[in-house]
């Protein structure tokens, strides 16, 4: 049997501007093909869904949220990366509603999701958290490591 785990990681963005913004935090869901495989008595989706069902409602009310997904619309395009709910929504309800919606199929574009993501939130004026849950690795080429050391040369803490 093979091992797995969810892989969750944050990008701090140097806070911008006056303490009084609101800290904000944008979820990266992993939604490729291998979300589909056995995790035990349920498939390591509906383990994730399970565990974000938990945690975004938990997520103190002042923190603005996001949410993105790669490899929920397509099988083999490593372009597949979609925010779907814009960063900055305080709406709790509907980032649940997409999550619970997500169906894996494609690839995993760790990297590019990070990328378009950071790209997003650059300039943002609240303290802000890339959260990724992801079982798997890299497959479309790119360096999830070699990414967050760029955004970090390039001021992202």
């Amino acid at each position: 049997m093979k091992a797995w785990r969810f892989w969750l990681f944050s990008l701090w963005v140097p806070l911008c501007a006056a303490a009084a913004s609101m800290p904000e935090a944008t979820f990266i869901l992993d939604a490729s093909g291998s979300m589909q495989e056995s995790a035990g008595a349920q498939t390591k989706m509906e383990a994730a869904k399970a565990v974000l069902a938990q945690v975004v409602p938990a997520v103190a009310p002042e923190v603005k949220l996001g949410l993105a997904a790669y490899g929920h619309r397509r099988e083999n395009d490593c372009a597949d990366v979609e925010i779907l709910v814009p960063p900055g929504t305080e709406d709790r309800a509907a980032v649940l509603a997409r999550i619970a919606a997500m169906q894996p199929k494609g690839m995993t574009p760790i990297s590019a999701a990070v990328n378009q993501v950071a790209d997003l939130l650059k300039g943002r004026d609240a303290e802000t958290t890339i959260v990724l849950v992801s079982d798997g690795q890299e497959t479309c080429g790119g360096d999830p490591c070699a990414t967050v050391r760029a955004l970090k040369a390039a001021g992202v803490k």
